[in-house]
């Protein structure tokens, strides 16, 4: 008993640990949720698949073995207690039973006892000795020890279903070296047979992202650190899928329209299935489990950041596809993840007053990554619309290098048509050291008191200025001084160059504006306070570019969604088998709690002309002695018994 007190609380602390910590999730997940030191530590344990992993089909094994051993041990005997009435004890065993009164008669009428007791419910069996004694035996509750067979069973029942749903043959093949699971990510037709899961596979549980209008036969099952391939005996096609959403940009409900062929079909089943209204067919269950992109069609410019000339490259891709690129620093690849529609957030204060509406839509964006021939990865998050940020409107840009930390945003200042054009341009103007040179040569001619040597060193000054500037930003000038100029210079020098950065920057833009908008008759007095308040906003995002890796920008031109249905495929022959297991213990546990076993004698001494009345109850409740009194006067009352 205590061994199988111990092993249930072993379960149970499994099945609550299986429950809060999601489990069969790809192993780079718990990777960006734990770190990797954790990640191993609860690797190592199982705790990722619990119901699959050795101790805890080491402890279902050694439950239904110490169960069914207690149960072959003593159902024998609960059987015989179940048929056995104990009439043929002494009538000094009956005095000593819980519960026995003792009366003198003249005589003993048998068939009125055997009467009385089956009257209350009992049944009777009649035992008469060699010496002319008499016993009526009575026994209420008879199925009582039932409840004891029916809750070891249904452990053994519920253990073997959960062994019939478990891995156990899998671990089996991958120890003999028939099967191992696959980690690279790499196209379905190169995974080798031994990632291969057949159709007659006994159990399984996974998961499959199908976009609209596509077909699937297999699915893949999370094993260790990498996965199987299940084969399925049909085949899976999404018709539709539709999602709706809460004010607050939470999914509200998400169905799929699909259709099932098999082989045995005479005709396709034709199904909406959502949460919690899976379509089942034979052993197998398909349930709508998330949602996610199908390979949106993506149109994108991707804008140089240090090309003198605005030349955007124009490209076609989708979600899921690798794009290669190459530039003048190096080769790269642009791994497009995710497309986003909706990105709600609490609105502000003043938009609250302004729309009446709690939450904002930020628009759609593209989550990818941008990866060098070394393979490190800056992932970005791209919104594709201008979003309102103090009055003012800006294009965001979401960087990061590791998955688990948040991300730095790049605000893009927008110009008064609302697109990037501007920016880009006054960009391009920055990397062209040809065009710095004549647009400073126009913004700042030469004075009279300036000789020519001495104004073409003013403008290389000012040309080397913006090059540390585009190169590192502020920052830049500062390293530069620390590095060139001694210290007890370092800081007047340092406020100089500063001050000539902001003037040539100022003259850069003057005269940017004036060539690039000539019908707006630009001067230094007549900016209007949008165009200045939008050439600080694009220093400051120029500033920031040096942090924002590799330089590329990615610009959504247009797209064209495409979902994609998430669906869980499951095949559990040991889910009924737990169901009847647990419908057992249900019983059983109700058998125990509320059948009591009563027994009661009435044995007649014909030597002594006495007449014992003993009772056993196999609860001993408050109330048993009250029943055994209650019992007692009505005999004495049938018996006539003074």
């Amino acid at each position: 008993m205590n061994l199988a007190v111990t092993l249930l609380v072993m379960l149970a602390i499994a099945s609550v640990i299986g429950t809060v910590l999601k489990q069969n999730e790809a192993f780079q997940n718990y990777i960006i949720k734990f770190g990797p030191f954790w990640t191993h530590v609860f690797d190592t344990l199982g705790l990722f698949h619990v119901y699959g992993a050795a101790w805890f089909i080491l402890v279902l094994l050694f439950l239904l073995t110490s169960t069914a051993t207690c149960l072959v041990r003593n159902s024998p005997n609960f059987i015989k207690d179940m048929k056995h009435y104990s009439e043929t004890m002494s009538i000094n065993a009956y005095k000593h039973q819980p519960y026995s009164e003792t009366y003198a008669v003249e005589g003993f009428d048998e068939a009125l006892a055997k009467q009385t007791l089956e009257e209350n419910g009992y049944k009777t069996k009649v035992h008469h000795s060699e010496n002319g004694n008499v016993t009526v035996a009575g026994m209420k509750g008879r199925w009582s020890r039932l409840g004891y067979i029916f809750t070891h069973v249904s452990i053994i029942v519920i253990c073997v279903g959960a062994l019939f749903d478990s891995d156990l043959l899998l671990k089996y093949r991958q120890l003999t070296g028939t099967l191992a699971p696959e980690t690279r990510s790499i196209p379905l037709n190169e995974i080798p047979q031994k990632s291969w899961l057949s159709p007659n596979n006994f159990s399984f549980r996974g998961t499959v992202n199908v976009a609209e209008g596509q077909s699937t036969d297999v699915l893949f099952l999370p094993y260790g650190q990498g996965f199987l391939v299940q084969k399925l005996p049909f085949s899976i096609h999404v018709k539709q899928f539709r999602i709706r959403y809460y004010d607050t940009g939470m999914p509200k409900s998400f169905e799929s329209d699909v259709v099932l062929t098999a082989p045995d079909l005479k005709k396709p089943i034709v199904k909406t299935i959502e949460v919690n209204h899976p379509l089942v067919y034979k052993n197998y269950s398909i349930y709508q489990s998330s949602f996610g992109d199908g390979g949106t069609k993506l149109k994108l410019a991707i804008h140089p950041l240090l090309s003198p000339y605005p030349n955007a490259l124009d490209i076609d891709t989708a979600v899921s596809q690798v794009e290669p690129l190459k530039t003048p620093i190096g080769t790269f690849k642009a791994e497009f993840n995710d497309f986003k529609m909706f990105n709600i957030v609490p609105a502000t204060k003043e938009e609250q007053e302004k729309t009446g509406k709690k939450m904002h839509n930020n628009g759609p964006t593209i989550i990818f990554k941008v990866r060098n021939d070394q393979g490190i990865a800056w992932e970005y998050e791209n919104y594709m619309q201008p979003n309102l940020q103090d009055g003012r409107w800006f294009f965001m840009t979401g960087m990061r290098t590791e998955p688990s930390a948040p991300y730095r945003y790049l605000f893009i200042p927008a110009d008064d048509k609302r697109t990037k054009d501007r920016f880009f341009k006054f960009l391009a103007l920055l990397n062209n050291s040809v065009q710095i040179h004549q647009y400073l040569k126009d913004a700042i001619p030469q004075s009279n008191n300036l000789d020519d040597k001495t104004y073409s060193l003013q403008l290389k000054l000012l040309q080397q200025l913006m090059v540390l500037f585009r190169d590192k930003g502020f920052r830049g000038i500062d390293l530069f001084v620390q590095k060139k100029v001694p210290k007890n210079e370092q800081e007047k020098v340092k406020d100089y160059y500063l001050s000539q950065t902001s003037y040539a920057l100022q003259m850069l833009y003057l005269e940017f504006m004036d060539k690039t908008f000539p019908d707006k008759h630009i001067s230094g007095n007549n900016l209007s306070d949008f165009d200045k308040q939008w050439f600080e906003d694009a220093l400051n995002a120029i500033n920031s570019l040096p942090n924002y890796g590799p330089p590329m920008y990615f610009e959504v031109k247009s797209f064209k969604q495409i979902n994609a249905t998430g669906l869980q495929i499951t095949k559990s022959p040991g889910k009924d088998v737990v169901f009847f297991g647990s419908a057992m213990l249900i019983i059983g546990v109700f058998i125990l709690f509320y059948v009591r076993q009563k027994r009661v004698w009435l044995a007649y001494s014909k030597q002594e002309n006495a007449l014992t009345i003993a009772g056993k109850d196999r609860k001993d409740l408050p109330e048993t002695k009250i029943e055994f009194d209650q019992l007692v006067e009505i005999v004495k009352t049938n018996l006539k018994v003074s």
